[in-house]
């Protein structure tokens, strides 16, 4: 099994579970759902505009977007103040974690890519017997950064699986978070549904920062 993560604010986790699952973007938008952002505005604009050039088609925003990996770029750049323009507490952000395989047996519309979707060069894969593209041991690595050696480490770490629209919540196989506090805001929220996902404590998720 291949598991793939989502990171997003703790407030947003409410809105989540009422709408039984996470909305794309451009779905969030339509339906008016308020949201805390954790990316740059910037780029979200980009991905608006960007079209997936493989079936189902549609834009990245289009998508709910996964990494293969915790300890991401994106989770880098937020906690450290590239974001807001402040550092950033990262016991505000949760993991929602399912797995590629699970999303495929739903039946539901996915792509993945190998690295970065919006930065060139980019390929887009919507068959799992593709995911040997995707450099899996690398997801696992503490550090990402690109080395002389090997000057594509950041772009291929960030490689995404996009689920098209929306991605139920009953497929959320586990929660992380940073704290044992966070766990016991989580674990109360999740009484909201019937799907109570298992909530994890991995501090190993998220970077070590300096106040």
């Amino acid at each position: 099994m291949t598991p793939v993560y989502h990171f997003t604010h703790k407030r947003n986790l409410h809105s989540i579970i009422l709408c039984e699952g996470c909305l794309s973007d451009r779905l969030r938008l339509e339906r008016g759902i308020s949201h805390h952002n954790v990316a740059y505005s910037g780029l979200k604009r980009r991905r608006s505009e960007l079209a997936v050039d493989l079936a189902p088609g549609g834009r990245l925003n289009e998508y709910v977007p996964f990494y293969f990996g915790a300890r991401s770029p994106m989770l880098y750049a937020y906690a450290f103040g590239n974001v807001t323009g402040r550092r950033e507490d990262q016991d505000d952000l949760v993991y929602l974690v399912t797995h590629a395989e699970t999303v495929r047996d739903a039946g539901l519309a996915f792509v993945f890519t190998d690295g970065h979707p919006v930065r060139e060069p980019r390929k887009f894969y919507n068959d799992l017997v593709d995911l040997s593209y995707v450099d899996l041991p690398l997801m696992s690595e503490k550090y990402w950064n690109d080395t002389n050696e090997d000057p594509d480490r950041k772009r291929r770490r960030q490689a995404e699986f996009l689920v098209r629209h929306f991605l139920p919540w009953p497929l959320i196989s586990a929660v992380g978070v940073r704290t044992v506090r966070v766990a016991h805001e989580v674990d109360e929220l999740t009484t909201l549904s019937n799907h109570r996902p298992e909530v994890l404590v991995r501090p190993d998720w998220y970077y070590t920062t300096r106040r």
